[in-house]
């Protein structure tokens, strides 16, 4: 064999081992684990560059290959180019929707009730889409469950404001809003019944909060006063929450429920 062919052998040799290490890459790269799918999709535009170069560069150069034939040469890189090609699209695909993916598995763990895992993949969706509607609404079930009203009502706020509802969509965000509006509405009107008035100032605070803010129908005269009961204490109750509403300065909340107080033992007296 002269040094000219021995050449040509070994750079047939060295572009088959190269095509077969990206063909054995290209296999290895992710098409279902979220966290990787992003990263994975750059490495195949790396290998997708070295094709677009041997293609262009190195075949052509290639044509005298003394135990390999040519065409057997360009065969190999046509099924890698194949491969690549169709991880890319599939790659590509899966980039543009990471957020549902994660929302996904968010939505598996929350049925199991893993809740440290479904925080953590509701997170990793909301970093790759702050307006993923699903997961929005999911995160304010969540907070609606550990009773972080004013959370809650924060995140149903931006799924009004800022994101773009199916029908189907808007049917479970009105079903949630209700439910959020009625547990807060209990809430307080428990811990009136109790004589927690700071707690419950918090809770009538908040209502009134989402009553400004929300689209009108969920809220009533009633919102945050509660049902008025013949119960010994709630007088006090209404007076000691428009004291503490006074102590933070929220004097608009404090007149209204003075009025309240009034308002409930005028009704006791003419029993």
């Amino acid at each position: 064999m002269t040094v000219a062919a021995a050449c040509a052998q070994t750079d047939c040799d060295a572009v088959l081992s190269q095509l077969s290490r990206w063909e054995e890459r290209i296999g290895q790269l992710t098409e279902d684990d979220p966290e990787l799918i992003a990263l994975h999709y750059l490495f195949l535009q790396d290998i997708q560059r070295d094709l677009y170069y041997l293609r262009n560069r190195q075949l052509p150069t290639l044509v005298d290959c003394p135990d390999k034939d040519y065409y057997q040469l360009r065969a190999a890189y046509q099924r890698v180019k194949y491969k690549a090609d169709a991880k890319d699209v599939k790659l590509k695909n899966l980039r543009d929707h990471v957020d549902d993916i994660f929302y996904q598995k968010a939505a598996e763990e929350l049925y199991y009730n893993a809740l440290t895992q479904c925080h953590y993949f509701l997170d990793r969706a909301l970093q790759y889409n702050p307006l993923h509607a699903d997961a929005l609404l999911m995160k304010a079930q969540l907070q609606l469950r550990e009773e972080q009203f004013d959370e809650a009502v924060e995140t149903i706020h931006v799924i009004y404001t800022k994101t773009v509802l199916t029908e189907e969509q808007e049917r479970r965000v009105s079903d949630f809003t209700l439910e959020l509006y009625e547990q807060m509405y209990n809430k307080g009107q428990w811990l009136v019944q109790q004589g927690r008035a700071a707690e419950a100032l918090e809770v009538f605070q908040t209502l009134e909060h989402f009553c400004n803010n929300m689209p009108s129908g969920y809220c009533n005269d009633d919102y945050y006063r509660g049902i008025l009961v013949s119960r010994e204490g709630v007088y006090e109750s209404y007076i000691s929450i428009a004291k503490a509403a006074e102590q933070r300065h929220n004097y608009e909340m404090a007149k209204k429920f003075y009025h309240y107080a009034e308002e409930y033992k005028r009704q006791i007296e003419q029993r």
